[in-house]
């Protein structure tokens, strides 16, 4: 995996701009590779802003490529239970499989 920064024009994503996504396909990665590439998600179980409602999500990585809202992207672990160090597929949110196209250069993404 490449680092996200050297190889995309991308921002983090504010949590409205991520109004809409949903899963348009898996990360194959480890939590650790992610945080390398990305740096330090959201965390979805505290209090504030990114809080998850339904606790269906505890981390969250949230970008915009380009400055183009139509191009946001997530990374998610989707009603996981398990520790976030043995998770290995993880969720990718985006609007359009356009999102996927520029990603597969930079993550394993199926």
């Amino acid at each position: 995996m490449k680092n996200l920064k050297e190889n995309l024009n991308c921002r983090l994503a504010k949590l409205k701009e991520t109004y809409g996504t949903s899963r348009i396909g898996t990360v194959h990665a480890t939590y650790d590779e992610l945080v390398e590439v990305l740096g330090q998600p959201h965390d979805r179980t505290s209090m504030g802003e990114w809080e998850s409602a339904d606790n269906k999500i505890r981390v969250e990585w949230a970008f915009v490529i380009n400055n183009d809202k139509k191009l946001i992207f997530t990374i998610y672990d989707y009603k996981s239970r398990y520790d976030l160090s043995q998770i290995k597929q993880w969720s990718l949110g985006g609007r359009s499989d356009e999102v996927k196209e520029y990603l597969k250069e930079i993550l394993l993404i199926e």
